[in-house]
């Protein structure tokens, strides 16, 4: 394959996203939603606390009543004679000179803007005395501080958070509309059915990274390298988005790409500007995706990560991104001028800051590659290369090495 015949993966995206529609929507429990694309936008409603809240047991107070308050020379208040308790009502107005008992997590009555802790005051003859001023709103938990209205809950296309259920289940819901992004998974070639293929576990690798990103695989098969058994399968799946590992060389092994052209797809290119991964072929049927991509997992990763996690961000689904820090480069890295690369590296401390080192073990089969390695730095199609001691970012799927 020549590099004239390498797609761009900026183009490839921009021309699949009108004909590639999102995951069908399903409701389900707010509970069971964690880790499923929200396919709705919910904001709060509401604001915790409605207005201020002690955050010690003590006396509300107003602040400007207290200011001359001191050890040597107490303030004494009024001492009424309703506890404040949480989730008690409060029906009175504290007045000029006085002070209501309050307990942690009670709200203020309306003129108290502070609460004196228990232990800087002490009861007397129905008088509290003050022996420590307090400043404005001093132990309140401000009207909005837990939960405020107006907040994003989770956005149309984000991944459901822990937080988003809690905030969701205060709001009172019990259903969310989410995306069913489905996945099954292909394993193509002679070698892998008749078992004569060490342990094949590249499908099982791309499975691992699509549960990771939020995906459901419903199922992973296994083909020969016949066209026949490989357009069959890909006909009678429902799964949003179908993948195929192997028989995607340009020439005489090509039989994954061969099946996808007899589907006759609204949309479809075979080979990408990227190293390695550049065998790659994307289609879209019916507003589905089906991706084939070689079956070694250094150009699998490759191509989940330069070209399937764009497209899905530009089409709105959130896939997470791993964390991005900047390292110093201790050795070169090369590519091809016009594609993008994909380099594997380990990230370490060295000193005051992040060192990466290259790991070339191998080529697109080398696991030990991305075992040994932390992360991968992705070099722009116009940019031959990073030189030895270059500042660089690199994408942790790992954390950084001690």
């Amino acid at each position: 394959m020549s590099l004239r015949e390498l797609h761009s993966v900026a183009k490839v995206i921009k021309d699949a996203l009108p004909l590639l529609r999102p995951p069908p929507e399903v409701a389900i429990g707010v509970e069971q939603s964690l880790g499923r694309y929200s396919a709705e936008s919910v904001y709060s409603t509401f604001r915790l606390p409605p207005r201020g809240k002690s955050v010690v047991d003590g006396y509300a107070v107003r602040a400007v009543d207290v200011e001359a308050a001191s050890p040597s020379a107490p303030v004494p208040l009024d001492l009424r004679p309703e506890l404040l308790r949480p989730l008690g009502g409060v029906d009175f107005v504290l007045q000029p000179g006085q002070a209501a008992r309050i307990e942690t997590g009670a709200l203020l009555p309306e003129g108290a803007d502070a609460v004196i802790p228990v232990e800087d005051a002490f009861e007397d003859k129905g008088k509290v005395f003050i022996l420590k001023r307090v400043a404005p709103y001093e132990n309140v938990s401000l009207p909005g501080e837990e939960y405020d209205a107006g907040l994003p809950i989770i956005k149309r296309g984000e991944i459901v958070t822990p937080p988003a259920i809690a905030a969701l289940i205060l709001e009172g819901r019990e259903h969310l509309r989410v995306f069913e992004a489905t996945a099954r998974i292909l394993n193509v070639g002679d070698e892998i059915v008749s078992g004569s293929f060490f342990r094949p576990f590249t499908h099982m690798f791309v499975k691992a990274w699509l549960e990771q990103h939020g995906f459901k695989v419903l199922e992973v098969d296994f083909s020969r390298d016949e066209e026949g058994d490989i357009l069959e399968w890909l006909k009678r799946g429902e799964s949003y988005l179908n993948i195929m590992l192997g028989g995607t060389s340009m020439g005489g092994h090509d039989f994954t790409v061969r099946a996808l052209e007899k589907m006759r797809p609204e949309y479809m290119v075979h080979g990408f500007a990227v190293q390695p991964g550049k065998t790659a072929c994307l289609a879209i049927k019916d507003g589905r995706p089906f991706i084939a991509m070689s079956g070694l997992p250094v150009a699998a990763l490759s191509t989940l990560e330069v070209v399937l996690k764009p497209l899905f961000r530009a089409a709105g689904l959130r896939l997470p991104e791993y964390p991005v820090v900047k390292a110093r480069l201790t050795r070169r890295v090369t590519v091809k001028m016009g594609v993008i690369g994909f380099a594997r590296v380990r990230v370490y401390k060295c000193g005051e800051e992040l060192c990466a080192e290259p790991v070339m073990l191998g080529g697109s089969g080398s696991l030990a590659s991305l075992i040994r390695g932390n992360g991968f730095l992705i070099v722009p199609e116009g940019v031959e290369g990073y030189e030895e001691g270059e500042i660089v970012k690199v994408h942790l799927y790992k954390g950084v090495d001690e």
